[in-house]
């Protein structure tokens, strides 16, 4: 099963695809404080990580696979954003 949901803490494993974007948007509306591990995890659909983005949920471990972990992470925790373009609206 792809998404392993608790109290406060969920564990993505393998594939979460899109059939578990509904499941796991309502796990993280009803939670105050979420916790996501993404060690688990092999491929995470646009969905579900466009859910994780909006909710911000804190990030208990990283993905063990190096998209995700180079790629797809630090979309998740601010890491490596570039603030230096914020307010520059030159086209």
């Amino acid at each position: 099963m792809p998404l392993e949901l608790h109290d406060e803490n969920a564990t993505l494993v393998g594939v979460v695809a899109v059939d578990e974007v509904e499941q796991l948007v309502g796990w993280l509306r009803s939670c105050s404080r979420p916790r996501v591990s993404l060690r688990k995890c092999s491929h995470l659909h646009t969905g579900a990580l466009q859910a994780l983005m909006l909710f911000q949920p804190k990030i208990s471990a990283v993905p063990r696979d190096p998209f995700l972990a180079a790629q797809v992470l630090p979309l998740l925790t601010g890491a490596g954003e570039d603030t230096s373009r914020q307010g520059n609206a030159e086209r």
